[in-house]
């Protein structure tokens, strides 16, 4: 069987989340002393989460961009440029549809088609889902909803295969993948919805060319089962696999067309370009940082030893800490009670717990794609110094 250049494309960026994903696991485990990445420096609402969180949460210090909001940055900026090149290209999940859906064929599992009628179209329903997420995230409740992420079920079976909702969410899309294609994308995912209205509005798009009979034999092995174009282009679900404009017309015409600004652009530099800006975009947008000092060290001299339990608000909601004092220095923090997300506040807790014994102050850097969890996490340790001082 002959691979493709989207195939090799999937294939590399799943290989680097599952290795991303075990190097963390041993590193928050104490069994390396590095890591690749952090979970939340692959986490794509990372944009959204420090633009929601400018507007609603005014404890909030901007600290330049981080991985993630350069993540969101770049799937954002490509998807309104280039198309859901994200969603067809470097998905994990929707590489594990494409997996699927082939094992469906090899087995000789028959394909379905969604249901749809005049006044129907299936795909409407993620966008009711992503205006939810929205809303909720808004309302401070996006922890509510994280139980039930297929992306963050993917990577925990990676990180120690934790069992949750979202598990057995990721594990029927795997199945229906079998006999649907790209079910997830097409009618779930609050990301993929956003990305379509952000090809909505872009310069791009596959035209039918004009020579074209409209028997929509290119449109056969759509991946996403778009079956005819609408007034001659192609629908904005589409995930530009392209197999469209490579297709061969049975009628020896030309069929379908990638345009940018209405010049033709063919498939490897559709690919480089898109890779270029995503790829450039991660690697060199976190360098931007705040040029001011948003946070002060706080002097904390001489404590009263004891025992203390502050408590702070993270993502998921009220968190408590137990910090312990000896010989008037902090000695030992370990949280007691919360409900964050798991794969973000392991590193949370270990890493900020580090560093503030270490330096004895409160001067350290928020987790990459986690500071809703970090800033409850300090504001819970700073709860117990507090303590602490005014009983000297």
């Amino acid at each position: 069987m002959k691979i493709g250049k989207r195939s090799i494309i999937q294939i590399a960026f799943t290989l680097f989340t599952i290795i991303t994903c075990i190097v963390y696991y041993l590193y928050i485990n104490g069994l390396v002393d590095s890591k690749v990445l952090s979970i939340g420096d692959i986490n794509p609402y990372g944009g959204w989460s420090a633009l929601k969180s400018t507007f609603t949460d005014p404890s909030y210090k901007w600290r330049g961009i981080s991985r993630s909001i350069a993540l969101t940055i770049g799937i954002s900026l490509v998807a309104l440029l280039m198309g859901r090149f994200f969603c067809g290209y470097m998905c994990p999940i929707g590489a594990l549809q494409d997996f699927f859906k082939y094992m469906g064929r090899r087995l000789g599992i028959r394909g379905r088609r969604l249901p749809r009628g005049s006044y129907f179209k299936p795909e409407v329903l993620k966008y009711l889902i992503l205006l939810i997420v929205l809303t909720l995230s808004i309302l401070g409740l996006g922890n509510r909803v994280s139980f039930y992420s297929p992306w963050l079920a993917y990577l925990n079976l990676f990180l120690g295969f934790n069992l949750q909702v979202g598990f057995f969410i990721l594990l029927i899309i795997a199945s229906t993948s079998l006999f649907i294609k790209r079910a997830f994308c097409r009618l779930l995912c609050p990301l993929g919805a956003f990305q379509s209205l952000l090809t909505v509005l872009g310069p791009s798009g596959i035209y039918a060319n004009e020579r074209c009979g409209g028997c929509t034999y290119c449109l056969r092995d759509c991946a996403v089962a778009i079956d005819k174009p609408d007034n001659g282009e192609i629908s904005p679900e589409c995930i530009r696999c392209l197999k469209c404009v490579e297709t061969q017309c049975i009628r020896h015409t030309e069929g379908y067309t990638l345009k940018f600004v209405r010049q033709t652009l063919n498939r490897n530099s559709y690919i480089a370009i898109s890779l270029t800006l995503i790829i450039g975009i991660y690697l060199f947008f976190p360098s931007i940082k705040a040029n001011n000092n948003t946070q002060s060290i706080m002097d904390l001299g001489i404590l009263k030893d004891g025992t203390y339990i502050g408590t702070g608000i993270g993502f998921g909601g009220r968190m408590q800490v137990e910090v312990i004092i000896r010989n008037g220095r902090i000695v030992d923090i370990n949280p007691t009670d919360h409900n964050e997300t798991i794969g973000y506040f392991e590193e949370v807790f270990r890493r900020i717990s580090i560093d503030i014994i270490e330096s004895q102050n409160f001067n350290v850097d928020a987790i990459s794609g986690a500071t809703a969890t970090s800033r409850g996490f300090i504001n819970a340790v700073k709860s117990g110094i507090n303590q602490a001082l005014e009983g000297k």
